[in-house]
């Protein structure tokens, strides 16, 4: 779910319809679009959605590896593909994109260990990477990552990381259920 400015609540709907619903601020369903596949518009797993300030809308198209961009009226902009099959996406105050990205690795149906591995990227509002960090070389250690899964920032700036270790890792037996499942970067 992500909130627009004005209030109007967009709704990733990845694991049912592989689309994206739009409501106003009382509920009442604006509009919605996109279909399975992979096409503009098209979504395999639309995991993840926010705004950016200007009201553009991002969705996180996991299962194909790629950011999808479109205006709030669904019209699509653009994609970018220097990603690892993103889960969730969080605009910081300068509208710079920081990207929760499950990677290839640990949890994965078809595990691709020449690919990388769960991580963090940063991208400018025209999509210029600034940052990235973790990319499992060692995805059981702190500032790596085994499985990101949602992502956040606070108001100083600091990001949290959510992910998904049980299901990914533990219950295949790669790590103990002690492994951490959530971890915080602050900023510098």
């Amino acid at each position: 779910l992500a909130l627009s400015p004005d209030g109007e609540m967009y709704v990733s709907d990845g694991y049912g319809n592989c689309c994206v619903h739009k409501y106003s601020p009382g509920g009442e369903r604006l509009l919605s679009w996109g279909l399975p596949g992979d096409g503009p518009g098209q979504f395999q797993i639309p995991h993840g959605i926010a705004i950016d300030h200007s009201g553009r809308v991002v969705v996180a198209d996991r299962e194909n590896s790629r950011l999808q961009w479109f205006t709030e009226t669904g019209e699509y902009i653009e994609e970018w593909t220097d990603v690892a099959r993103p889960c969730n996406v969080v605009f910081d105050e300068n509208d710079n994109v920081f990207v929760a990205e499950l990677g290839w690795h640990a949890g994965t149906p078809d595990p691709q260990p020449q690919e990388t591995g769960g991580r963090v990227s940063v991208f400018s509002r025209s999509g210029k990477l600034l940052s990235r960090w973790g990319g499992g070389n060692n995805p059981y250690s702190v500032g790596d990552f085994i499985a990101p899964h949602d992502i956040w920032l606070n108001s100083r700036g600091d990001v949290y990381v959510g992910e998904v270790t049980i299901s990914a890792a533990a219950n295949q037996g790669l790590v103990g259920e002690d492994c951490p499942s959530l971890q915080k970067f602050t900023k510098q």
